[in-house]
């Protein structure tokens, strides 16, 4: 059976976490700073599949779709939105009980990106399905 996992945030990806904020901004800092939120992500990703308890290997295979849920009717880059995901995909790597061997093209491939307009509650929702 193949198996699927879904983690719900209730926030879009901060925007710290694309590049374009990085522009600018001594590297240093900017390491810093990045560093220190996207470790939080990190481990947010591990806490919630240790919630969820999570078991079994690592998925070799699987697909990924994320669903951003936006606020409002904002203009938004949908490709930075998918850019800033990365502190979550590498805690599906990383952790005691990591979901995906790897998060590079052989793994997953590119995220499938959908997004939907929810007034007032904005949120991301990640689905990992294993494939064979």
């Amino acid at each position: 059976a193949m198996r699927c996992l879904r983690i719900e945030l209730p926030y879009l990806p901060p925007a710290e976490f694309g590049a374009n904020r990085s522009r600018g901004v001594a590297w240093q800092r900017q390491w810093r700073i990045s560093h220190d939120v996207k470790e939080g992500a990190v481990d947010e990703i591990i806490w919630t599949v240790r919630e969820q308890d999570w078991r079994g290997p690592a998925m070799k295979k699987a697909e990924i779709r994320l669903t951003f849920y936006l606020p409002d009717r904002r203009r938004r880059d949908g490709l930075m939105l998918l850019e800033r995901m990365k502190p979550w995909l590498d805690g599906l790597v990383q952790g005691q009980q990591p979901v995906l061997v790897d998060d590079d093209l052989a793994t997953i491939g590119f995220p499938v990106a959908l997004w939907e307009y929810r007034k007032g509650s904005p949120g991301t929702l990640i689905e990992i399905k294993e494939t064979a």
